[in-house]
């Protein structure tokens, strides 16, 4: 691995409580799923190392509380993120309905940093409310990548991840 670049970064998860933030993470770093998470209380940081091509890089992932009683320590959660998985619950309609506030919020603090909308919960067919059709659509309006996902099957995880983590070095300065 001489050869390899070291590049470090901070990604941010987003998005309501439960829509399953906390489990894509430990579905990426452990490719593990667990029923009982509990609800993040302010942010849980957590670091994974990925190689892609030439590059080993150490990401550091905060997984920010949805909860409205976090809303003032988000500005210094996201303060020097390079990048944000948005997440919604694909059988939570409120939840997507909310995304605005998250997207404006990392906007305003981060500017046109690279986010990927994540829909979760792929696996709960018979419960989705929001197709694909409606969160590409918004994806698009936003100049976001849009994936679904299921962190209980692993389902589109780790493309999730490392398609975020590749724009963030493909928009950074080596």
């Amino acid at each position: 691995m001489s050869d390899t670049t070291d590049i470090k970064m901070k990604i941010c998860l987003l998005g309501d409580g439960g829509v399953g933030k906390t489990s894509l993470v430990y579905r990426f770093i452990q490719n593990r799923f667990s029923t009982d998470f509990k609800s993040t209380l302010g942010v849980n940081l957590l670091k994974h190392e990925v190689v892609l091509d030439n590059l080993r890089v150490t990401v550091q992932l905060w997984d920010l509380g949805g909860q409205d009683k976090y809303e003032g320590l988000r500005k210094l959660y996201l303060d020097g993120s390079q990048g944000a998985l948005c997440v919604f619950d694909k059988t939570n309609k409120a939840s997507f309905d909310n995304l605005e506030k998250w997207v404006r919020s990392f906007q305003e603090i981060r500017g046109e940093k690279p986010m990927t909308l994540v829909g979760n919960k792929l696996d709960l067919k018979e419960y989705i409310v929001v197709d694909d059709d409606l969160a590409k659509s918004y994806a698009a309006s936003h100049n976001l990548e849009y994936i679904s996902t299921s962190a209980k099957t692993g389902e589109q995880v780790e493309t999730a991840f490392k398609t975020l983590i590749q724009t963030v070095i493909k928009n950074t300065q080596l």
